[in-house]
């Protein structure tokens, strides 16, 4: 990575923190789910043998089956686009910083809802007032208005934000079908 963009890189994840953003989420929607099949959207890529974007460990962790996938077959995932389908029968699908990427989103919503066994949980994370990221595939903005009507074919739905309620740098979503 040239040393500009690794700056931005580095100046970006200070700021926002989306790491820490991740982990106040799930200790607070994801502590209590134990023995499910469990599918991550977009787990990412390897850095040293490690999938630095996945938070399938935290899964595992509780008893729970994790299935890595990723659209892009390079990362040596389960390919899946969720524009086109997803596998059925899981009790949660998680999708941390993939919407944004997905130019038709509502398909892809609608085929994580297809995925879910009855009350299944669907976990997500999209950025809210955070820099653009892998170019040119960074299409979208959520607001906590958009995110309700987005979700709103699913039975509960909870929307957290990280940072100010009227700055947020990210929002959460757990919907339950």
């Amino acid at each position: 990575m040239p040393i500009k963009k690794l700056l931005a890189h580095s100046l970006t994840h200070a700021l926002f923190q989306p790491d820490r953003a991740q982990k106040k989420f799930l200790l607070k929607h994801c502590s209590n789910i134990h023995n499910k099949k469990i599918l991550e959207i977009g787990s990412g890529k390897s850095v040293k043998r490690k999938f630095i974007y996945s938070v399938a460990d935290f899964f595992r962790k509780n008893s729970n089956r994790v299935f890595l996938s990723d659209a892009n077959p390079r990362l040596g995932h389960s390919v899946i686009d969720i524009t086109k389908s997803c596998p059925r029968g899981f009790d949660v699908i998680v999708c941390f910083s993939v919407l944004e990427h997905v130019f038709d989103f509502h398909k892809a919503i609608s085929n994580m809802h297809k995925s879910l066994g009855k009350n299944g949980q669907l976990l997500v994370l999209v950025p809210a007032f955070y820099p653009l990221h892998d170019e040119p595939n960074d299409y979208w903005r959520f607001t906590e208005h958009s995110l309700r009507k987005l979700f709103s074919s699913f039975k509960k739905i909870e929307i957290d934000y990280y940072g100010k309620r009227e700055f947020p740098f990210f929002y959460f979503v757990s919907a339950i079908k």
